[in-house]
């Protein structure tokens, strides 16, 4: 899912830096070549508006192309014609411009940098924002349609994390319980384990009552009434919220034989509660 925010605050950064270097190009090139600040500080404002460009593209690379790179986005971008001819050519040459800076060490030429910089920024400057908010209507346009008006790249996070707990605690049940009981690290990781889903799963409840302007008092609870999840589910998720802190304080000592019994029978609710989570914040699609 295209994350706007992001998209916003790295596209406000990027223009910010270069906003910073135009006010300098704009003094021309015989005051740039002789103040020896100006290249120093155009070189500085373009890292910078590199690097959040940067961030901009890995994020329409994840979301576009399903390409998960965490740097190193623009070339890709910009091999793909999802901008038009002008700025594509001006982001290649942006990845140039950066990629000359450290191999000559930091050492460019004022001539060369003005001329540079200068045929980047007359392609980025005024039309690189309109076509990526363009490109931003269109692709969430294109997203599926909620029911709940949650942060979706949110919740995903905090259901990866339950799924992640679940899987990890799924491990322990490969043993039998004498086994698991005899191994404290078993014990111990579980505990650790449905914790972390525990908490998740609260995330995830909490925000939606918030999105629904609901109190957020016995969380589960409440979305079982409202049948956003079921009646089932709710308890079982409620009983799991209750013995949070006992799970989590290594203070307390757990009875190892129902700690067994919960991880066996009933770990299946934390994977249901986001199955009927996911059904109720998405709308239903007509085919």
């Amino acid at each position: 899912m295209i994350d706007t925010q992001f998209l916003n605050e790295k596209a406000t950064k990027f223009k910010s830096a270069l906003k910073k270097v135009k006010q300098i190009m704009d003094r021309g090139s015989k005051e740039f070549v002789e103040t020896p600040m100006y290249p120093d500080r155009v070189q500085y404002y373009m890292i910078i508006a590199y690097d959040e460009l940067d961030q901009i593209m890995c994020h329409l690379l994840k979301e576009i192309l399903n390409i998960k790179k965490k740097e190193n986005c623009i070339e890709d971008i910009a091999s793909q014609d999802i901008f038009s001819g002008k700025v594509s050519r001006a982001l290649i040459d942006f990845y140039n411009f950066r990629q000359n800076i450290f191999k000559t060490k930091f050492n460019y030429s004022p001539e060369q940098m003005f001329f540079a910089v200068k045929n980047i920024l007359d392609n980025l400057y005024d039309q690189f924002i309109p076509e990526l908010a363009s490109l931003v209507k269109e692709l969430k346009s294109k997203e599926p349609q909620l029911k709940i008006p949650v942060n979706l790249k949110k919740v995903n996070e905090q259901a990866k994390a339950v799924k992640s707990a679940v899987k990890k605690i799924q491990t322990f049940l490969n043993y039998s319980y004498d086994e698991f009981q005899k191994n404290p690290l078993f014990i111990d990781r579980t505990r650790y384990f449905l914790v972390v889903a525990i908490d998740s799963s609260l995330w995830i409840c909490r925000h939606i009552l918030r999105k629904l302007k609901l109190p957020t008092k016995d969380c589960f609870k409440t979305l079982s009434e409202k049948g956003i999840i079921s009646l089932e589910t709710g308890e079982k998720m409620s009983l799991f919220a209750s013995k949070r802190d006992e799970f989590a304080n290594p203070q307390i000592d757990i009875d190892t034989e129902e700690l067994y019994k919960i991880i066996k029978d009933d770990l299946e609710y934390f994977l249901k509660f986001l199955k009927e989570i996911s059904k109720a914040i998405f709308k239903d699609v007509k085919k």
